[in-house]
């Protein structure tokens, strides 16, 4: 091989490790006021045993789209601006869950995942009773009131079923 060829050839190869390293970044928790960047979820939510509350699970993957950081940000803002009483007392809480991460894979199957999704759960003594995935938040991720009101309407729907 050529000096000048193999240049070349370690140019591109250098190029395409940095734009896969790049594009495997894992992208942090965006922080909304009212809500603290939660950790990442292991396999279950430390329950505080309240008579009733609700699990916003915010699932999805470590590479993640415009419009999947857009839905995490905009779910937490709709909980944050809506419910800042439940969330302060525990009535509500938010989680994120990579279910790439080892113990979440269960998740996938427990809630018939099929993509990143915003799942809400009812818990009734510390139990899980009910959930709903909010598939809306994938059509309404390019109209951001409208998306707040979808998930805020849910909520209060699932906060108020069981109060």
């Amino acid at each position: 091989m050529k000096p000048g060829t193999r240049i070349l050839v370690t140019l591109i190869v250098a190029a395409v490790v940095v734009t896969g390293a790049a594009m495997l970044r894992t992208v942090p928790p965006v922080t909304t006021a009212g809500i603290e960047a939660a950790p990442e979820a292991s396999a279950v939510v430390a329950a505080n045993v309240l008579p009733h509350r609700v699990v916003a699970y915010y699932f999805h993957t470590t590479v993640r789209c415009t419009s999947c950081l857009n839905i995490e940000a905009y779910s937490r803002e709709a909980l944050a601006a809506a419910f800042p009483d439940e969330l302060k007392d525990g009535r509500l809480v938010w989680q994120l869950v990579n279910v790439e991460l080892k113990g979440n894979e269960h998740f996938i199957k427990d809630f018939n995942l099929y993509s990143k999704s915003l799942v809400l759960v009812n818990e009734v003594q510390g139990k899980p009773t009910e959930w709903k995935n909010l598939a809306k938040i994938w059509q309404l991720v390019q109209d951001k009131p409208t998306f707040l009101r979808y998930v805020q309407d849910e909520m209060r729907s699932y906060l108020t079923e069981s109060s």
